[in-house]
């Protein structure tokens, strides 16, 4: 193993495999009963569709498997990441939930401390069917203010300002 991937590993607090589908995965506080969001084409050219405490990011890929890794702390930029998206996410139950539309009610919980996140959502294809996707989690003292794309693959053509509310599906 090589240093750089030693200093991945250990920074890594959960991990877990998700099934990905209709080109979405969920993150989402544990206290949503619903977290379907009802995308318009302005959220699937931006790479994301959120409410309060829910978002539901796109995938690259319209189906597949992604190797989910969760951090708690600041985004660290790494090459392989194709997209990278920034939105503000709080988690009042202690909970969050990670996975697929077609694992409900199967669930991936992490438990962390209740209060306002940055959450970054880091992804690249690894495969013909699978994606790595990075989830990092950065405690603030006050609610984030605005979702930020930090890195735009070829398929997303993001509106200006961003769409930052969405209806329940």
């Amino acid at each position: 193993m090589t240093q750089k991937e030693q200093m991945v590993s250990e920074s890594i607090f959960y991990s877990a495999e998700i099934y990905f589908s209709y080109s979405q995965f969920q993150v989402f506080d544990s206290s949503v009963s619903l977290p379907g969001c009802a995308w318009t084409d302005e959220h699937y050219r931006q790479g994301f569709a959120r409410r309060e405490p829910n978002v539901s990011f796109g995938t690259m890929l319209e189906f597949g498997h992604g190797d989910v890794a969760v951090h708690l702390g600041p985004y660290k930029p790494e090459d392989e990441h194709e997209r990278v998206i920034e939105v503000p996410i709080e988690v009042s139950s202690g909970e969050v939930v990670i996975g697929g539309p077609e694992e409900y009610p199967n669930k991936h919980i992490v438990k962390m401390r209740k209060g306002h996140y940055r959450l970054v959502a880091a992804q690249s294809v690894t495969g013909d069917d699978r994606e790595a996707i990075d989830l990092y989690f950065e405690e603030l003292t006050e609610p984030l203010a605005a979702s930020r794309i930090i890195v735009a693959d070829d398929a997303l053509h993001p509106p200006s300002p961003l769409i930052e509310g969405v209806d329940m599906a």
